[in-house]
């Protein structure tokens, strides 16, 4: 088949060196246009189109795709399928409506749940056992268009964002290739998704990744898998010395098992005394509300990523140190 290929993220740079591979012939491919990055804040292209220029596969950089003028230059390729996969822009109503060519959407989550911007990311920090992938026929309605195809996957303990995301990247070709036969054979068989069981997955925010230690330990475990790498989930971490706390990103945590000598005991009454969520434990470990957590890495504000009994061992922190809310 003759494909267009719009995307610019990571997430479909397996896709597209799949296709380049494949039987099917790129039209062309089209992209975000280079934007600045690094601290030199110099262009950089996409990932999208630094994998083009290295396959030898004629790419384009669009600002918006809706224009008059690119959807005229889209119709002129007679591409008979346009594959949209972490593009970045709406597909808008004159592109639609293009004759004979079908518009079909890789989106990183078992529609029609998660739609929108992260769903990788909104898995996790829901605490979702499943996850996958779903090919969609794209329509005029943000990630609602009929399913084509769908497959499943088990999110791993302990798994981040970025290795969730990378894993699903691989499972695309897989999907993109049945879905591709099954239309160049006139076999495909659009099932409208059930919009009652539709959820969002909002795109991030900064204030999204706060920590607050008085939520239960699996809830903030959660959070701190599907916020890393950006935003980052983070709290504040009083330092000796200093009248200001410093900013804590925590990339990687685990549930801790509650063990007796973590606990700070009232002597006059031989139990347990209040535990103040946020607290350091002898096992250095950290109180929540319900349960502990043991961080395992962790980077503190300009600094590099580290574990977390380094970070103990360089700001010669100690139990009972309060770790506070982000």
């Amino acid at each position: 088949m003759r494909v267009a290929y719009f995307g610019s993220g990571r997430f479909g740079c397996a896709t597209l060196q799949w296709l380049s591979e494949s039987e099917h012939e790129i039209a062309t491919v089209v992209t975000q246009p280079a934007r600045p990055a690094g601290r030199g804040r110099k262009k950089k292209p996409t990932p999208i189109a630094q994998l083009a220029e290295q396959l030898g596969i004629s790419h384009q950089e669009s600002e918006n795709v809706n224009t008059p003028e690119f959807v005229q230059t889209i119709r002129d390729i007679q591409a008979e399928v346009i594959l949209v996969i972490a593009f970045g822009q709406k597909i808008g109503s004159k592109l639609l409506a293009l004759s004979n060519c079908r518009i079909i959407n890789l989106h990183g989550s078992l529609l029609p749940k998660y739609r929108g911007a992260a769903p990788i990311n909104w898995a996790i920090i829901n605490g979702d056992s499943e996850t996958g992938l779903t090919v969609i026929e794209i329509n005029e309605q943000w990630d609602a268009g009929a399913i084509l195809g769908q497959t499943k996957t088990k999110i791993l303990p302990g798994e981040t964002t970025d290795l969730l995301h990378n894993r699903l990247a691989l499972l695309g070709p897989e999907l993109v290739g049945q879905v591709l036969d099954q239309i160049s054979k006139g076999q495909d068989q659009p099932l409208k998704q059930d919009d009652s069981l539709a959820c969002p997955a909002p795109k991030l925010r900064k204030t999204d990744a706060a920590i607050h230690w008085s939520q239960p330990a699996q809830k903030i475990c959660n959070l701190i898998h599907g916020m890393w790498p950006w935003p980052g989930a983070f709290c504040q971490v009083p330092q000796t010395n200093k009248s200001k706390a410093e900013r804590l990103t925590i990339a990687r945590a685990e549930i801790a098992p509650s063990t007796p000598s973590a606990v700070t005991v009232d002597e006059a009454n031989t139990s347990p005394a209040a535990i103040t969520p946020g607290t350091l434990t002898t096992e250095m470990t950290i109180e929540c509300r319900a349960g502990q957590l043991r961080l395992l890495e962790v980077k503190p504000e300009n600094g590099r990523l580290m574990s977390f009994a380094d970070y103990v061992n360089g700001r010669r922190l100690s139990a009972g140190h309060q770790f506070l809310n982000g």
